[in-house]
C-alpha cells in the first residue's frame, strides 16, 4: 500500500451546523482529510498560510468579508490553491463571478456525490 498524503482543507462557514456537516462528509469520503475551521473571512485570513492547504471551502454569506472577496484574498497568496464556493445563495450572477474566478461551486444542502467528486479532484 503506497503512502498517500492527507488533503488540507480549510473550510470557513459562519454555521457551526453548515461546517459539522461539510466535515462529516468530507470525513465519509476522505477519512484522513486535515481539516480546519474558520468562522468568517477574517478568521480564515488569520490562519490561512500559502500551500498550507489543498483546498478552501468557502461560504458566501458570512458576516464581514463574503466568500468571493475571501477567495480573492486568498488566491492572492496561494495562486494554486482549490477554491469552492459552497452556498445556499445560488443567484446566477454569484454562480457566474465564482466560475470566473476559478472557483468550483456546490450548492446547499452539499449533494455527497458531488463533493466526493471534488475532493478526489
Amino acid at each position: 500500500m503506497t503512502e498517500t498524503t492527507a488533503k488540507r482543507i480549510l473550510l470557513v462557514d459562519d454555521s457551526r451546523v453548515a461546517r459539522l456537516t461539510l466535515q462529516y462528509l468530507i470525513k465519509l469520503t476522505d477519512e484522513h482529510a486535515e481539516i480546519t475551521q474558520a468562522t468568517n473571512g477574517d478568521e480564515a485570513l488569520a490562519v490561512f498560510q500559502p500551500q498550507a492547504f489543498d483546498l478552501a471551502l468557502l461560504d458566501f454569506n458570512m458576516p464581514g468579508i463574503d466568500g468571493l472577496v475571501l477567495a480573492e484574498l486568498i488566491r492572492q497568496q496561494d495562486a494554486n490553491i482549490h477554491l469552492v464556493l459552497v452556498t445556499a445563495n445560488i443567484q446566477d450572477a454569484i454562480v457566474a463571478r465564482a466560475k470566473s474566478m476559478g472557483l468550483d461551486f456546490l450548492g446547499k444542502p452539499v449533494d455527497p456525490e458531488q463533493l466526493a467528486s471534488l475532493l478526489k479532484s
